[in-house]
């Protein structure tokens, strides 16, 4: 099916917006000296995925929690904008300044700036990390805090959430084994962690959101801010792929005020069969299509494209 025009639909022109900024962002780390100005780029990406969540806050869950190829070819860049997009739930929860929440997005789109080429190469390795490769994991919390000063970023609540992003309360973090570290730097462990579950390993599926989010809820290292991306994620968050009472198959697009009744397109009819084309629908008894629960195959999300999927919002 060919896609609809942006400008018909509002819903698929932020969604290819999302994915202009996750292109841009790719290259932006994958050559963070050939832009002019690195810290003005980071700035225009962040501000720009900050008011795609105000626009459309379900849109970047979806992002984050779909299944899909890409999340695996484009491991580094992708995972560092879900991460933002989470840091943003928790963020907005949390009710931060403006000028703290887009430092903690700019944080989280260039933690791992000095490893994005080494993040991708090692989702797709299927052998163990070479020592070379563990060392330069170990260190670049502390690589990219360099890298970022280099390219004049002067902002120190980034500069140090960067650098401290995988230590933990309890000093076993590293790479300095810190015991205290800032707000921005335990929620961006916290959110970090969480999307590097739910994200796919050469030879490992996906984890389902919910499995993720309580698996997170329950590490000592999530600390205090595990609750909140358990909360702000939901049950059933929008690009979940769940299971109807009726034997449908469908994706969840979009949460509603009730967490067990969020809106879905259908993938499959009662028998399990792919439909033609995703059809959006309600959930819940009234509709006649309470939720069951997570679907067991994540293959089901290779039925459809994302934006044949998303069209059906609004349309049911």
């Amino acid at each position: 099916m060919a896609d609809a025009s942006p400008f018909e639909h509002p819903t698929l022109s932020r969604w290819q917006a999302l994915q202009g900024l996750a292109e841009r962002l790719e290259l932006l780390l994958m050559a963070p000296q050939a832009t002019g100005n690195f810290p003005a780029s980071v700035e225009a990406m962040t501000r720009e995925l900050d008011n795609l969540m105000v626009d459309d806050v379900d849109l970047g869950v979806f992002e984050v929690v779909r299944i899909g190829p890409e999340k695996l070819s484009r491991y580094g860049s992708l995972h560092s904008l879900h991460t933002a997009c989470v840091v943003w739930l928790v963020a907005h929860r949390k009710e931060w300044t403006a000028a703290k929440r887009l430092s903690a997005l700019s944080a989280a789109l260039t933690m791992n700036i000095a490893v994005t080429d080494l993040q991708t190469t090692l989702a797709l390795q299927s052998s163990p990390l070479t020592d070379a490769q563990r060392q330069r994991m170990r260190e670049h919390p502390l690589d990219s805090e360099r890298l970022l000063r280099g390219l004049g970023v002067l902002d120190e609540d980034w500069l140090s959430a960067v650098a401290q992003h995988h230590e933990q309360p309890d000093g076993q973090g590293y790479p300095q084994g810190l015991t205290r570290m800032t707000d921005l730097a335990d929620v961006l462990r916290t959110c970090d962690v969480f999307c590097a579950k739910m994200s796919p390993r050469n030879g490992r599926p996906a984890m389902l959101s919910p499995t993720a989010a309580m698996s997170i809820f329950h590490q000592r290292s999530a600390n205090k801010f595990g609750a909140s991306v358990v909360t702000t994620i939901g049950v059933f968050p929008p690009g979940a792929l769940v299971a109807l009472n009726t034997g449908e198959q469908a994706i969840v697009t979009a949460r509603t005020t009730d967490p067990l009744r969020p809106m879905v397109a259908l993938l499959t009819d009662e028998r399990g069969q792919p439909l033609d084309a995703p059809v959006g629908a309600a959930t819940g008894k009234d509709a006649g299509r309470p939720v069951a629960g997570a679907a067991r195959d994540a293959s089901l999300a290779e039925l459809f494209t994302p934006t044949d999927v998303l069209r059906t919002r609004g349309s049911n």
